[in-house]
């Protein structure tokens, strides 16, 4: 009995790592068990060391010799990606040393990093107070986006709107040529 719930926490535990969007060494080496407030408050006692972080783009700017990404933080849920961000408790400051095509790195689109904590701080120069963690970031996970289909309430269940259906009357039984 105990080989069988061995088998079954080892499965449970294979499939976690293998839906994470992060290396299995960044994933081993980083800090999973802190809330984001925590990070923020006691962010130079953590300095330097891995974090996995996630939310929504709100601006990309390159400069001579890195990017910068902000973001609105959220939390992760399933496979590391980014939840709602209704729950946001601050924004994410991201800097990268290299190009970040801001094309693709748009406004709204989810995205998951990894890297070392450089400080946290409760406002930007020049702006309203607002948390922020500065991360230095070595992996990035870029979600697709997300395509809303709107309802048509002109098609059913059986395809197309009834008046294009050649095989007669439809709802609300109208004919075909009609």
């Amino acid at each position: 009995m105990k080989l069988r719930h061995t088998v079954i926490c080892f499965a449970v535990i294979i499939s976690v790592y293998a839906c994470a969007v992060m290396p299995p060494e960044v994933t081993d080496d980083a800090i999973t068990d802190l809330p984001f407030r925590t990070l923020i408050q006691e962010a130079d006692q953590y300095r330097g060391q891995t974090v996995i972080v996630g939310g929504y783009i709100v601006e990309v700017s390159n400069e001579a010799d890195q990017s910068r990404i902000v973001a609105v933080q959220t939390e992760l849920g399933s496979g590391q990606e980014p939840k709602a961000r209704d729950l946001s408790q601050g924004r994410l400051i991201i800097t990268y040393r290299g190009f970040i095509d801001p094309e693709v790195y748009q406004k709204d689109r989810k995205i998951t990093a990894a890297g070392k904590i450089v400080a946290s701080s409760r406002t930007e120069p020049g702006k309203f107070p607002f948390p922020y963690l500065h991360i230095d970031m070595t992996h990035i996970h870029l979600w697709p986006e997300q395509k809303v289909v709107p309802y048509d309430p002109y098609w059913d269940y059986w395809g197309p709107p009834y008046y294009y259906r050649p095989w007669g009357w439809g709802y609300p039984y109208r004919p075909y040529w009609w």
